[in-house]
């Protein structure tokens, strides 16, 4: 495919989807991320101040993905069951969806409930691979806000988002392109660039469907990390999408061999996690 936007492309593109300023927030985050000092306690208090964040944190460590025996009731146990990262990546999601849909109809509530829980299974699949890229996260959070902006922009979009689920990965931009003139892969890349996302990070939204980003041999404008980030994800949502019985996944067959070698890990041992996976996301 494609991997750049003409000047012209990405003006006409502008025109038609309003793409709100980065959020300051989002650059506190990310250092406190990478603040060797930082701490769950001083994250706790800044959380116990808002209802909404306390009230996300308490839901995802008592999702089945995470929760261990009884019911998780105070924002400290939250917190010290998800671990840091995954709290400040879980914050990171809420701000990305408060400023980039601020209309919530069922359509957009729908989509980021599915987009963080792949994250949260992304997540655990980091923990499962070990030694993954530190923007693994982010990147699960942020490789389909294109879609959120898309929701908002096209009012029959939320039709399309069934036919893409329905298609292989490769038909996946070709269907949105003839549909709606662009695709949640290109919108997404712009998103990055307008965030002043780091120039691979971005692009690695942009290639996520190129038939070719899972053979190393090819060379595409990013970099081994960029390549593994998007498989873990694509990993990640082949879970999401297989977790209810008799759903399928349209791409995997043809994926699965180039995305677990990617990765790392066997196709014997990925299906016994997902299975594993499966059953703690129907508690």
């Amino acid at each position: 495919m494609n991997d750049t936007l003409s000047n012209e492309e990405r003006d006409q593109l502008l025109k038609n989807l309003v793409i709100p300023p980065r959020p300051a927030v989002l650059d506190s985050l990310m250092a406190l991320r990478d603040d060797p000092e930082i701490n769950l306690q001083k994250i706790g208090k800044i959380i116990s101040d808002d209802i909404g964040l306390s009230a996300a944190i308490l839901k995802a460590a008592n999702s089945p993905l995470v929760r261990r025996g009884k019911r998780i009731g105070s924002v400290a146990q939250a917190m010290n069951l998800l671990g840091l990262k995954n709290v400040i990546s879980l914050i990171s999601g809420l701000v990305l969806r408060s400023r980039l849909t601020h209309e919530t109809p069922p359509s957009i509530e729908h989509y980021w409930e599915r987009a963080m829980q792949i994250a949260m299974i992304n997540n655990a699949l980091c923990e499962h691979l070990g030694n993954t890229p530190e923007d693994s996260s982010s990147y699960a959070l942020f490789h389909g806000c294109g879609i959120a902006l898309m929701l908002m922009r096209y009012s029959n979009y939320e039709r399309t988002l069934q036919l893409i689920d329905m298609a292989s990965d490769s038909r996946v931009p070709r269907v949105e392109q003839e549909l709606h003139g662009t695709s949640h892969d290109v919108v997404g890349y712009l998103v990055g660039r307008a965030w002043n996302m780091p120039e691979p990070f971005s692009r690695a939204i942009l290639l996520q469907y190129d038939p070719y980003v899972f053979d190393p041999g090819i060379d595409l404008p990013i970099g081994n990390d960029e390549r593994i980030m998007i498989a873990i994800t694509r990993a990640a949502k082949n879970v999401w999408r297989t977790h209810i019985p008799g759903n399928a996944d349209a791409g995997w067959t043809e994926l699965h061999e180039p995305v677990l070698r990617m990765i790392g890990i066997d196709p014997v041992e990925f299906e016994d996690w997902r299975d594993h996976m499966h059953e703690r996301l129907m508690l």
